[in-house]
């Protein structure tokens, strides 16, 4: 059964018993490859660091065991023999993947980062080769897959190293062991060593110091490999002209799923893009005949939707805070700043509750409390669920549960904190299906012929918009879904900036120079895009993308000015550990090739067998985690692509 200690636990059962049964193009390709791997190192480096200091003893998932005798023969690498208890001591030193089922929170997340991002993660190595691992993409899920890559990497450059000359002193191995075993005093505690070697490992002191040597060879192999690559001025000098050149452009999204509910929705609108919508008296007499169980299946998945929605009277408060999910993005700097204005506005809001105690004269006192807050305290009337549900769900939640007259707490939202009183409830209606059935025929019928009006609303969407290049597609869209009503056919957007290329390190993680914010992928959209100008701002064509179709206008231009020596010098900085790790790991992949050609790399069987089990494991697992998700217990997501 798959568990968290599987690493550990199950394969070191199994192995213990011997496993019987440059040009800036070219520049630019290689940050795009390489930058997110980087960057999730960059970013998640504390957590790394945080782990291997806490867990640089055995785990608790490990048994007793011995001193590791030699098992089953796993691989070749080089003139060296991978055996089980190889594989045991890999899978000791290594972190755990996130086990299918885990709920999504932020620890698993970070968990399943450090099992990417790190290769060995219970024993220190230099920290200036912690980013020299594979990029984490790529990174097997199957964790005995995994730990083999990894040990193969180790052993496959030590090899070269000594083929080029280079040597571990035993000094320099005994360095790296005293530095994780030692007391605050400097004192070694060798029993702890030993103990932690021989029990939490699994193997012999001898094996483990060899180990250790071959990975001062690799570090010493990736310091000779990395010393020439540089960022040439030319190359840094253009990516922060790039930066300075910014263009905004804005989007008219016609999906036909959106189209369909729209028709279906508003069926006499509709009538202006398709034929037969609404639908006659006689179709929906006869779709009702002869379709009843589809419009009684609507009629269920539809209720609340197609009932009289509950409606509130109330007084709100509201303190705009910075949005939770954007500093869970945030590195720690700037993270702690917007930590301390989300502070600043949750006292404001508490200051404003505390305030309303003991007042009689409730609607005064909300208008008063109004004045330090984003959004006042004045009475709305017949407010629907849906209208909170947009604005934050917490806050719908709380409002739903608000008892009527009483001021509620503070409540947190993701970009906010609220206050309210419901001076007035109005409870919703379920309205029977005899009552709606006409309602549902004509929804149904209009969004099964909604397909013909994709392409005459969108000409007619395109149309407007070359009509007036001078007029927002905003506008537009809206005199387009203004006869909808609530149900629009048609979606605005903007992009943002765009710049040829991001403004900091941290921006080539979602860089795609093929794509656009709010659209996605495609390179045909975002040529057509850099080719327009103020003159003539809107695309003489539309685009599709996925599902969707677009038009699209250039909104605003910011040329940039002349790089100053400081914005040179900070992309030098920033681009150059990302042109080392792109290096490193070209250079180890031609390597790894090579010495499988030649026969120095070569998979045991035996080995095959222990990753097809591993991945039978893992695929019962998951079925077992996707029923009890069925059940309403969330699974997590993966890094997987």
């Amino acid at each position: 059964m798959w568990s968290r200690g599987h690493g550990q636990r199950g394969y070191l059962a199994v192995l213990s018993g011997g496993f019987c049964s440059v040009e800036f193009c070219g520049m630019l390709g290689t940050l795009r490859k390489q930058s997110r791997s980087v960057i999730i190192y960059v970013l998640f480096g504390v957590i790394i660091i945080v782990f291997v200091f806490t867990f640089n003893v055995a785990s608790p998932d490990v048994g007793c065991g011995g001193s590791g005798g030699r098992g089953a023969a796993l691989a070749k690498v080089a003139d060296v023999d991978l055996d089980s208890s190889s594989l045991a001591m890999g899978l000791a030193l290594s972190a755990d993947p996130v086990p299918p089922g885990a709920m999504g929170d932020p620890k698993a997340f970070q968990a399943e980062l450090l099992y990417r991002t790190t290769r060995f993660a219970r024993f220190r190595g230099d920290s200036r080769f912690g980013a020299y691992t594979p990029d984490p993409r790529s990174v097997s899920g199957l964790k005995v897959r995994k730990v083999m890559d990894d040990l193969e990497e180790t052993y496959l450059i030590a090899a070269e190293a000594e083929r080029l000359g280079l040597d571990a002193s035993p000094e320099e191995v005994r360095e790296r062991i005293v530095a994780d075993f030692s007391s605050s005093g400097g004192e070694f505690k060798r029993r702890s060593y030993e103990d932690w070697v021989r029990f939490g490992l699994r193997t012999s002191l001898q094996r483990f110091e060899d180990f250790v040597r071959r990975e001062i060879l690799r570090e010493k192999l990736i310091a000779l490999l990395v010393a020439s690559v540089t960022v040439p001025e030319r190359e840094a000098r253009l990516v922060a002209s790039l930066r300075k050149n910014k263009r905004t452009y804005e989007y008219i999204e016609v999906n036909p799923t959106a189209v369909a509910d729209a028709f279906a929705a508003a069926p006499t609108a509709a009538g202006t893009y398709v034929q037969g919508v609404p639908p006659s008296a006689e179709e929906i007499a006869t779709f009702l005949k002869e379709d009843e169980a589809e419009a009684r299946r609507y009629y269920d998945d539809h209720k609340e939707e197609l009932g009289t929605p509950a409606t509130f009277d109330l007084r709100l408060l509201r303190f705009a805070a910075p949005s939770q999910s954007v500093l869970l993005a945030a590195d720690a700097e700037t993270r702690k700043g917007l930590e301390e204005t989300r502070s600043a506005q949750k006292a404001k809001a508490e200051a404003a509750l505390k305030g309303l105690e003991g007042r009689t004269d409730l609607a005064l006192a909300f208008e008063e409390a109004g004045r330090q807050a984003d959004e006042h305290g004045s009475l709305r009337k017949g407010v629907a669920i849906g209208e909170l549900e947009k604005m934050d769900k917490a806050l719908a939640q709380a409002v739903k549960d608000a008892e009527v007259g009483k001021p509620t707490g503070v409540i947190e939202g993701d970009d906010a904190f609220f206050v309210v009183l419901v001076e007035g409830r109005t409870e919703g209606r379920e309205r029977p299906f005899d009552e709606v059935k006409g309602l549902i025929a004509t929804r149904i019928l209009a969004a099964r012929k909604a397909k013909d009006g994709v392409e005459k609303l969108l000409a007619a969407v395109h149309a407007k918009a070359l009509g007036n290049p001078k007029v927002s597609l905003a506008d537009v869209a809206a005199e387009v879904n203004a006869p909808f009503g609530q149900a629009a056919p048609v979606h605005a957007g903007e992009t943002g900036d765009v710049s040829a290329m991001p403004a900091t390190l941290s921006g080539l993680l979602d860089y795609n120079p093929d794509a656009l914010p709010g659209i996605g992928e495609s390179a045909e959209l975002v040529a057509a895009a850099r080719g327009l100008s103020m003159d003539k701002p809107v695309a003489d064509r539309t685009f599709k993308v996925g599902d969707s179709h677009y038009v699209i206008r250039l909104k605003s231009v910011a040329d940039g000015s002349e790089p100053s020596p400081e914005d040179i010098a900070a992309v030098r900085q920033e681009l150059l550990p990302i042109k080392r790790v792109a290096y490193y790991r070209e250079w180890y992949q031609r390597l790894k090739a090579d010495a499988a050609a030649k026969g120095l790399l070569v998979e045991r069987e035996a080995f095959a067998k222990l990753v097809r089990s591993e991945a039978q494991e893992y695929e019962e697992a998951a079925k077992r985690a996707q029923k009890k998700a069925e059940k309403g217990q969330a699974v997590p997501k993966s890094l997987d692509k």
